[in-house]
This record gives C-alpha cells, structure tokens and sequence, in this order.
C-alpha cells in the first residue's frame, strides 16, 4: 500500500483540525467539488467563506453538497476572469459555480440570502 503524502497546505492543515479522520475524509472528498478560484487553495477559500458566513466548515461543506440546483434558477455571471461562472438560486440560498477545464462545475461559494 502506497504511503500517502504529508499535507503541506497550511490552510489545509487548518481546515481538518480538531476533526476526526472520518470527517477529515468526509472534507476531503467535498473538496474535489470546488475551485480555488482566488484563493491559493481550495482549503482557503473554504476556510474564508465558512468563517465569514459563521458557519462551521464542515456543516459549510454539506450544505453546499446538498444544494439541490434542481427547480433552481441559473443565472450565468459575466466579468468574472471571462469565464461562464453561474450563481444558481432556489428560495433563500444560492450556489456560485463556474466549469473547470473539463467543463465539469466547480462550486465558488454558497450562500444564504437574509431577507
């Protein structure tokens, strides 16, 4: 079995402590749905978002997973580095995403409205 490799991204480092490994792979595996976008890391830009939005990082992470972008609305954002970024939006909540170079969508960010 290969040895896996040590994590060297500090913010990723910061993102799994104090969880158990099952979340810390839990974390991991949502991960592979976003883009750093700005950010140097995927794990910054989820850290940053969670914080700013209070909410847990890994609670951050399953609602953005559980978005259901069925019956939402997409609305294609223009200006964004040009590229075909997308902000999804079903009731309160919404879900900016943009495609990779696969043309896969990758989530930017999640959000609630307060209204």
């Amino acid at each position: 079995m290969p040895e896996e490799e040590p994590i060297t991204d500090p913010f990723l480092i910061q993102l799994l402590e104090g969880y158990t490994s099952t979340e810390a792979a839990e974390i991991q595996r949502y991960m592979k749905q976003w883009d750093a976008a700005t950010y140097t890391s995927v794990a910054q830009s989820i850290l940053d978002h969670a914080v700013r939005k209070g909410i847990e990082p890994l609670k951050y992470l399953r609602k953005a997973h559980n978005f259901n972008k069925k019956g939402a609305i997409r609305v294609p954002k223009t200006g964004y580095r040009g590229d075909s970024s997308a902000v999804y939006r079903k009731s309160n909540e919404y879900l900016i995403v943009r495609p990779d170079e696969y043309g896969t969508e990758k989530i930017i960010t999640y959000g609630v409205n307060d209204d």
